[in-house]
C-alpha cells in the first residue's frame, strides 16, 4: 500500500513524501483514531462565492490569463474546487446594487430580468462552467426587491408575509432564467443572513422565522409543480441561530420534507453548537455555506485556522463547505457593503499580480484528495490518557485538529493541522499496521492511503 504525506507550512507550498510503517505502537506520541462507522451523508465538496464582485474583476482579466487563473482554482489538476455559491442580485459584494425587478408594485412579475447579470456575471459564471462543468452551484438572495419589504429599500427592512406567494415566483423565473443561460441550480437558501439587516448599509432583509417557513413551503410547492428539482437550505445564518432552526423544525414539521438541509455561517460562536441541534435533527443535512479571509489578517498566511475550520464543519455534520469571494481587488473590492474581506486570490489592479490567500491552501488539502461522495469519519486525538475531540485543553498539543474521509474509489484520506509553534508526532494505525505522522509547526498535513 502506498501512502503518501503531503505538507504546507507558512515557509513552504505544498510537498508530497512517501510514508513507511514504523512496525508497532512506539508510544510517546497522540494516537489518532478514526471513528468505522461514517456519518450519515456523503461530502458534496468545498468550494467559494462566486460574488458579482468577483466575477466583476474576472471581467478585467485578458481572457489567456482568466483561462490559466480558472484552470488553477477549478481544473483537475489545480484546485479543483467542487462548490460555487451565487448570489440570486445583487449582494454587498457586487459592483452595484439592483434586484432582477425594481418596478414597484409588480406583482404579476412583468418586468423580471436577468440583463443586468449578462453584462459579466453570467459570461463569468459559464467560463467557470466551461472549466469544471461538474460544480455544485447554489444561490442564495440578499434581499427581495424593495417593494416587497418594509421600507421600501433593498439595502434593509423586513420581508412582508403578503409578497411570499410573489417571492416564490421571483425564485422560480430565477432558476428558470439561469436554466436558459446553461447554468444549473441545484440549491438555494431563502435569505443569506435573516436575523439582520445590516442596519441599511448593504443589500439585506430581515425574515421572521414564520415568514420563512411559510416561504420554504410555498417555494417547494412551486418547485414541485414545475418539476424543479433544488434543493432548499434553511437559515442561512451563523451557529448561534441552531435554537431558532430547532423551534422552526418543530414547530412546522412539513420543513423536514420541504427544506432539504440547514445552513451555517461561522461569525459568531462555534462550529461545536451544530451537534446539539443534531441531537434532535439528526436526520437533516448540513452545510457551511459562508467565511472567508481577511486581507490584512494574516492573509497568506491563516492556512492552519481554515483547515481547523474545515474539519471542524466536517466532523460536527457539514456536508460541504464554501468560503466567501473568489477573487477581490488589493482593496478588497469591489464592495458596496460596510464589511472589508479579502477574496481566495487577489487581483492587483495596477499590476495584474495574483496572490492567493491562506484559505486557498487549506483547501487544496481537501479539494485534491477528497471526493464527492466521500464519506466523513469522526476523529480523535488521545495521549496521556486524556481524549480531545475538537476543543481546547491545558495540554500543550491541543491545537490539533484532524479530519477523515473513505473516498468512493476506495482511498483513505486524513486531514490534520497542526496549529502549535513546535511539530506534533501522530502515530495511526490502518491496514494492520502502525503509521507514523510528523506534523511540522503551523503547518497542514493531507495523508492519503491509495487503494
Amino acid at each position: 500500500m502506498k501512502v503518501m504525506q503531503y505538507v504546507t507550512t507558512t515557509e513552504t507550498p505544498m510537498r508530497p513524501y512517501e510514508l513507511k510503517p514504523c512496525g508497532s505502537y512506539a508510544g510517546n506520541s497522540l494516537v489518532l483514531r478514526v471513528n468505522d462507522a461514517p456519518e450519515k451523508d456523503p461530502v458534496i465538496g468545498l468550494g467559494v462565492a462566486i460574488t458579482g464582485s468577483s466575477c466583476y474583476e474576472l471581467n478585467t482579466m485578458e481572457p489567456e490569463k482568466r483561462r490559466a487563473f480558472l484552470e488553477t482554482i477549478y481544473g483537475k489538476d489545480g484546485l479543483n474546487l467542487g462548490v460555487g455559491r451565487l448570489s440570486v442580485g445583487a449582494s454587498d459584494y457586487s459592483a452595484e446594487i439592483y434586484t432582477y425587478d425594481d418596478v414597484p408594485g409588480d406583482e404579476k412579475l412583468e418586468h423580471f430580468s436577468v440583463a443586468r447579470d449578462e453584462a459579466y456575471v453570467l459570461p463569468m459564471i459559464k467560463e467557470v462552467l466551461a472549466v469544471n462543468p461538474d460544480l455544485y452551484l447554489y444561490a442564495s438572495p440578499w434581499s427581495p426587491p424593495g417593494w416587497m419589504k418594509t421600507g421600501n429599500s433593498i439595502c434593509g427592512g423586513y420581508m412582508r408575509d403578503k409578497y411570499v406567494e410573489c417571492y416564490a415566483d421571483y425564485i422560480i423565473k430565477f432558476i428558470k432564467a439561469y436554466e436558459e443561460h446553461g447554468i444549473h441550480i441545484e440549491a438555494l437558501t431563502p435569505q443569506n443572513e435573516p436575523e439582520t439587516d445590516q442596519t441599511g448599509f448593504m443589500p439585506a432583509c430581515k425574515w421572521h422565522p414564520e415568514t420563512e417557513a411559510k416561504f420554504i413551503s410555498a417555494l417547494k410547492r412551486k418547485m414541485r409543480k414545475e418539476g424543479i428539482d433544488a434543493g432548499i437550505w434553511m437559515y442561512d445564518h451563523c451557529f448561534t441561530g441552531w435554537l431558532r432552526v430547532k423551534w422552526m423544525l418543530e414547530e412546522y414539521p412539513e420543513l423536514l420534507s420541504d427544506a432539504d438541509a440547514v445552513a451555517f455561517h461561522y461569525y459568531d460562536t462555534a462550529i461545536e453548537w451544530l451537534d446539539e441541534l443534531r441531537k434532535y435533527f439528526p436526520d437533516i443535512k448540513y452545510h457551511f455555506t459562508e467565511g472567508g479571509p481577511r486581507l490584512y489578517d494574516h492573509y497568506g498566511d491563516d492556512h492552519c485556522k481554515w483547515t481547523t475550520m474545515m474539519a471542524k464543519a466536517f466532523n460536527h455534520g457539514c456536508r460541504s463547505f464554501t468560503g466567501w469571494n473568489l477573487m477581490l481587488d488589493e482593496t478588497g473590492g469591489p464592495n458596496v457593503g460596510p464589511f472589508f474581506c479579502g477574496g481566495l486570490a487577489t487581483l492587483n489592479s495596477q499590476t495584474g499580480e495574483i496572490t492567493y490567500s491562506g484559505q486557498s491552501k487549506a483547501l487544496a488539502h481537501f479539494t485534491k484528495f477528497v471526493q464527492r461522495g466521500a464519506m466523513v469519519h469522526a476523529t480523535e486525538l488521545a495521549g496521556d490518557g486524556v481524549t480531545m475531540f475538537g476543543f481546547a485543553t491545558d495540554k500543550p498539543w491541543w491545537a490539533v485538529e484532524s479530519c477523515a474521509f473513505n473516498n468512493p474509489d476506495g482511498s483513505h484520506v486524513l486531514v490534520l493541522a497542526n496549529s502549535n509553534a513546535t511539530k506534533r508526532q501522530i502515530q495511526y494505525q490502518y491496514g494492520g499496521q502502525w503509521w507514523y505522522i510528523e506534523l511540522l509547526p503551523n503547518a497542514v498535513s493531507t495523508v492519503v492511503f491509495e487503494k
